[in-house]
């Protein structure tokens, strides 16, 4: 299946014709600072937060298919693994096509899979690298 000129418009109208550019490119020291959200840290009181480098394989159509580069590796704080789940689902959003998306994250197995609908949609490997432990609330 291929990405029709309609969907192809709606993308570029939506996100901007250049909505790869940059992607995979080394990215900024200072995006490693992003902390959970607060609605992921107020589920979770006192939680432990781990930073977490996810490094993928191939992502969509586009992202590490064909010859192409992957999208650069994201580091990113957070909150076990639906908290990470969620932070790779926004960095991913720009390489799918479908609106249906989901993130699987298995931190035993310490890998990923994106699904696009019925579709297979990327993976990516995870890697643990520092830790915040979470101090008792009253």
């Amino acid at each position: 299946m291929t990405i029709d000129d309609e969907t192809m418009r709606e993308i570029r109208r939506t996100v901007g014709a250049d909505w790869q550019a940059g992607r995979h490119e080394p990215r900024d020291p200072e995006a490693a600072l992003i902390t959970p959200s607060l609605d992921e840290i107020a589920a979770a009181p006192g939680a432990t937060q781990t930073q977490f480098r996810v490094t993928y394989e191939r992502v969509g159509r586009h992202g590490g298919r064909g010859g192409r580069p992957a999208p650069a590796p994201l580091t990113v704080w957070a909150i076990g693994a639906d908290g990470l789940a969620e932070h790779v689902l926004k960095d991913v959003r720009p390489y799918l096509a479908s609106r249906d998306v989901e993130v699987a994250v298995d931190l035993e197995g310490m890998r990923g899979f994106i699904f696009a609908g019925l579709n297979n949609g990327g993976s990516f490997t995870v890697e643990q690298l520092a830790v915040a432990e979470g101090g008792a609330t009253a």
